[in-house]
């Protein structure tokens, strides 16, 4: 109901405003109707009912309140009853805590609370929130005739900082701790005082028993502690029980109300308990283990709360799983260390007494046990049996009293050979109530609860004696303790022989450890040899790219001066030819390595597909032209997007298709489908080649893979495209195949991708600015500065670019290029990395400092061309980085936007 259509079922009268120091009468508006209201007190009550955040006046002597329709929602109930009405009757449970606030405003003083934890009554049931709020004066005719409240909920937002807190405040409590039983109690306690709740605490489940157990928890006072109690699961109800096992939490504001838990109120009534919150802690499906919340009286959770509390059992849980890995691998250090000691004790001596005591000694503290026996056989002088012992943890008369132990139903499977035995009460044992009436403990008798007996068996099957434990508690020996003993048992039997065995031990170890040095030596020299590899492929595409330098830029020099001489445009055109395959190659060894270590970066954006064939079609373009193959493209009408690294994808592209125009006869025929449907795209790359033999066609895409050829070598290549396609394609999570009918029928090769859409970036969006090198034109010719130690490779770029209108010097190293520097001051100059006496990184980083050079534009001509290459070169000062041999194309355009840049700076202001 909004309040607007409350006001007619709301009683109407009047109040009577006293004015503090006034003989006159006080004025007297009507309660609840602010059309009645004088003009600024109509004023306010629209804008406390036209506004989104609780808002109301409490005005006149009895403050009455006037609210709007977000302050009702906090209401509930109340509504719409509380229109009009006095504010302490209406928010008797706030009244004491707000009144402060209200009498300083009705004193003239505005004032404001933050984060205020509040207890409001809504819908019969008391909530905690936090409330910030401002509390102003309400005026009329120069006097305070009320307040005005403008209130905000933080609820959220306080308890969101307080769980955030609690979570540090939680884990560093945890921390330090290696206990189980303490990460648990200091979490109870934590918990227990940050939600304010009365008992908090752990309790474990017993499948096999179908039980409960708490062995301590955290109680602030008014509650009981649960330590110590087990409880059947069955006494909580099952439909609770049943929502636990599948791992839902239980919230019970009420226990004497949920239909779940009202028939079984009595028994949650015994622990003191009228509403809890259980969070279950499942382990490998089954339910492991609760942690729950406590309240003797009803209480309301809050959803925080009960996510609170799931937080906090599972972040326990989990630091309690891992202070008991901890402690399982402490406690098996500490099994390994004690069999390590023993089998060094055996390996020691052959003295038989000394080697059972160590065996009985060690068995004792393996076992956890209060007292341990060793009774073996042994034969006298004259060959008479004897039935011997050692003793740990008991001295020798405790025992002598005792005798030796007899062929009874408890002792007798362990010296007939029959296995172990385990007991986690013998008192209770039926094998021992077999013995018959006064069979109980003797008088004197070691406390025994705990027992288990392990027989010592040789290699040969004969009975040797038996291992024999006491504990005076019930349950201290497990399945593992058998385990363990069972080998100490079979160290015992091996004693005699134990020298050899340890010989042999010792030795096998020191064969372990010689093969993990020979392992670790080799894995350091595999290592060694990678970074060696890594580092020679470097070095030998620098090296490559040296000599090609010289040769691809005297062929485009010969193409320039002899254009005219159709021989040595055909020469000159193999050379560049043959120089782009060479550089392919060095760039496909390059990229296989950086790629199989998993360097490669890729730069994703979304690209239309379309663009990538065109792009590889271009590349691909010189050999499928030189060998007059027909390609038919079929590509769709619209858009096919992916998100990859366009140059990639155009490489992946190419590599197959230069693959098909290398392997189909000239005047072949490849064609090009791409196709897209659901949200996946698909490149088909077919050619009626020469095909591939059915069992290479699934290793095509290996490394080094290649058909078989003549020893000519005619088709030439080192085997790495495919391996390029394949490795760059999966990082785009994509797929390539390759299928073959066989020799002679010609492949196909296809590439998958996923389909995005299309990117929402404005078209050209990231492009770098261009240069506008139409716009001006420098009189005079760039002065250029080459420095190279290879001398032909200075030389015949120099002469190229004098050739075509550029003013060139070439220096062979850095110091003469500094000097040269200085004194003409280059618009360009174009430097090597591996000069001989400071490298090319040094020299751009000298040149970046000197006032003549300042303005210099640098570019990177060389033969280290991997990303770190360029990334380092650009750090140093360079603004361009080009691998030899240079393409001439891309040096000419970095040229001209030089000099369209100094011919623009030439350019007086305001010139045309």
């Amino acid at each position: 109901m909004s309040i607007h259509s409350s006001f007619s079922s709301l009683p109407e009268g009047g109040v009577a405003l006293p004015v503090p120091g006034a003989d006159r009468p006080w004025p007297v508006f009507a309660s609840v109707k602010p059309d009645s209201w004088p003009e600024g007190m109509q004023a306010i009550a629209d804008l406390i009912v036209a506004s989104h955040f609780p808002m109301f006046i409490a005005w006149g002597p009895e403050l009455r309140l006037f609210y709007n329709d977000a302050y009702a929602e906090s209401l509930g109930d109340k509504h719409p009853n509380a229109m009009g009405q006095p504010f302490p009757l209406v928010r008797p449970e706030l009244w004491p805590q707000v009144q402060p606030y209200v009498m300083a405003a009705l004193g003239g003083q505005p004032v404001h609370f933050e984060n205020a934890l509040m207890h409001p009554v809504r819908n019969g049931r008391v909530e905690r929130r936090y409330v910030s709020a401002s509390v102003t004066p309400v005026c009329h005719d120069g006097n305070v005739i009320g307040v005005y409240f403008v209130l905000s909920d933080t609820t959220s937002r306080v308890l969101a900082e307080q769980r955030h807190a609690f979570h540090l405040e939680l884990s560093e409590a945890l921390r330090p701790l290696v206990d189980a039983v303490d990460i648990m109690a200091a979490a109870s306690s934590l918990a227990g005082e940050f939600l304010g709740v009365g008992r908090v605490g752990y309790g474990e489940i017993d499948v096999a028993a179908r039980s409960i157990s708490v062995d301590r928890d955290w109680t602030d006072g008014s509650m009981a502690s649960l330590g110590g109690q087990s409880r059947p699961l069955e006494s909580f109800g099952p439909a609770i029980v049943a929502q636990l096992r599948k791992g839902r939490p239980l919230c019970l504001d009420d226990i004497a109300l949920d239909e779940r838990s009202a028939p079984y109120a009595q028994g949650y009534a015994s622990i003191g308990a009228r509403s809890m919150v259980i969070v279950p802690l499942i382990e490998e499906g089954q339910l492991a283990a609760v942690f729950y919340l406590h309240e003797q009286r009803p209480r309301h959770w809050t959803d925080q709360e009960v996510a609170l509390a799931e937080d906090v059992a599972r972040h326990t849980r989990e630091v309690v799983r891992r202070a008991r890995v901890e402690e399982s691998l402490r406690d098996e250090k500490r099994v390994l260390e004690m069999l390590n000691r023993t089998g060094q004790a055996l390996a020691s001596t052959l003295d038989l007494e000394t080697l059972l005591q160590a065996i009985t000694d060690a068995g004792t503290g393996l076992a956890g046990a209060r007292f341990g026996g060793f009774f073996y056989s042994a034969q006298d002088e004259q060959g008479d049996s004897l039935r011997l012992y050692t003793l740990s943890g008991a001295s020798r008369e405790e025992f002598e009293r005792l005798g030796s132990p007899g062929s009874t139903a408890v002792f007798r499977p362990t010296f007939d050979g029959e296995g172990p035995v385990r007991s986690s009460d013998i008192t209770r044992d039926p094998r021992f109530a077999a013995l018959g009436p006064g069979s109980g403990m003797p008088t004197g008798h070691l406390a025994v609860r705990s027992y288990l007996a392990v027989p010592v068996v040789s290699r040969s099957g004969m009975v040797l004696g038996g291992l024999l434990f006491g504990h005076p508690e019930p349950g201290v020996f497990t399945e593992r303790t058998e385990r363990i003993i069972a080998g100490v048992a079979a160290q015992a039997a091996i004693a005699m022989d134990n020298a050899r065995l340890y010989e042999v031990a010792q030795k096998s170890a020191l064969e372990r450890d010689a093969l993990l040095q020979s392992e670790r030596a080799a894995r350091v020299q595999a290592e060694r040899l990678s970074h060696t590899k890594d580092e020679f492929l470097a070095m030998l595409a620098h090296e490559l790219r040296n000599p090609l330098a010289p040769i691809s830029s005297s062929a485009s020099l010969l193409s320039m001066q002899f254009k005219d001489e159709p021989r040595i445009c055909q020469t000159t055109t193999i050379i560049s030819r043959q120089v782009r395959h060479m550089s392919r190659l060095i760039d496909d060894l390059l990229d296989v390595s950086r790629v199989t270590r998993g360097l490669v970066k890729l730069k994703l954006a979304v690209v239309d597909f379309r663009d990538i064939v065109s792009g590889a079609l271009d590349q691909a373009r010189p050999l499928i032209t030189e060998k007059g193959h027909q390609v038919e493209v079929a590509l769709p009408a619209g858009p096919v997007h992916v998100r990859g690294d366009q140059t990639r994808l155009v490489q992946s592209v190419a590599n197959i298709l230069n693959n098909a125009a290398k392997y189909t006869q000239k005047a072949g025929c490849i064609a090009l489908r791409l196709e897209a449907h659901d949200g996946r795209m698909l490149l088909t790359v077919s050619d009626n080649g020469s095909g591939m033999p059915p069992e290479l066609v699934p290793n095509v895409f290996d490394l080094f893979t290649q058909g078989a050829r003549t020893l000519a070598r005619s088709q030439g290549g080192l085997g790495l495209g495919l391996t390029l396609v394949k490795r760059l394609v999966e990082l785009h999570e994509g797929e390539v195949g390759a299928h073959s009918q066989g020799i002679g029928q010609g492949s196909s090769f296809t590439l998958a991708l996923p389909c995005v859409d299309a990117a929402p970036d404005t078209p050209g969006a990231g492009a770098g600015p261009q240069e506008d090198v139409e716009g001006a034109a420098l009189a005079r010719p760039l002065r250029l500065v080459l420095v190279d130690d290879n001398a032909d490779a200075a030389d015949s770029l120099s002469t190229l670019l004098n050739v075509q209108g550029y003013h060139t010097a070439v220096e062979y190293d850095a110091r003469s290029g500094l000097r040269r520097a200085r004194s003409e001051r280059p618009d360009v100059m174009l430097v090597d990395i591996g000069l001989p006496d400071i490298d090319g990184y040094q020299l751009a980083q000298q040149l970046r400092a000197m006032p003549e050079t300042s303005g210099t534009v640098l570019v990177a001509i060389t033969g280290y061309g991997q990303a770190k290459d360029r990334e380092r070169a650009i750090a140093a000062g360079f603004a361009h980085h080009l691998v030899k041999p240079v393409d001439m194309t891309a040096l000419v355009r970095v040229l001209e936007s030089v000099g369209a840049a100094a011919a623009r700076a030439q350019t007086p202001a305001g010139a045309a």
